[in-house]
């Protein structure tokens, strides 16, 4: 026996959730592309969100800003998948897609160069701890403020700053000993 639903303002539930999600898709898509450096992963990671946004769309219509609340589950998720694959002690080689990076057809020696750059953080950028990758995606690339961040992850802003300025500080280091000494991150790298 089918339940005939009443229906506010004309629109499904359906409709609405995806009028909802179609606002924030991209931002939550670049956030977990930032997270896993994967496409699939990422594909993976916003259906995640979705899948636990549905059933709460009322809820979220009330607030005044869903967005962080998406990228708050979104967070969550990334920390629980970094925290599993961890647990798994699985390495990752990949590696970004140079197309994604390339905004003009730079000469064979600035690509070398960009290729050797991008490899050299991407290596850096896999070998600090996945909570900074975190952090620092959404701060120094997405352009959340400490507030922002406050929201999407819970913690208080003083333990947001330090956070962030330890994995500045890792990231750098990781950067300045490869730039300086020519030596992969895998080989002998410095914790």
């Amino acid at each position: 026996m089918r339940r005939l639903n009443v229906v506010a303002s004309g629109k499904s539930a359906a409709e609405r959730f995806e009028a909802l999600i179609r606002e924030h898709y991209e931002a939550l898509y670049r956030a977990a592309y930032r997270f896993t450096r994967s496409v699939p992963e990422s594909e993976d990671l916003v259906q995640e969100v979705c899948v636990r946004a549905f059933p709460r769309l009322n809820e979220i219509e009330t607030l005044d800003q869903p967005r962080f609340w998406l990228m708050r589950v979104l967070y969550r998720l990334a920390v629980d998948a970094s925290r599993r694959y961890e647990r798994r002690n699985v390495e990752s080689l990949e590696v970004v897609d140079s197309t994604l990076l390339a905004a003009t057809d730079p000469g064979p020696a600035e690509q070398a160069d960009a290729q050797s750059t991008r490899e050299m953080l991407d290596r850096a950028w896999q070998r600090i701890d996945s909570d900074q990758r975190l952090l620092l995606a959404l701060h120094d690339i997405e352009g959340y403020s400490l507030a922002e961040l406050r929201a999407v992850t819970g913690l208080k802003e003083g333990t947001l700053k330090s956070r962030l300025h330890r994995a500045r500080a890792r990231l750098g280091k990781l950067l300045r000993r490869e730039s300086r000494l020519g030596v992969p991150l895998g080989l002998g790298a410095v914790r």
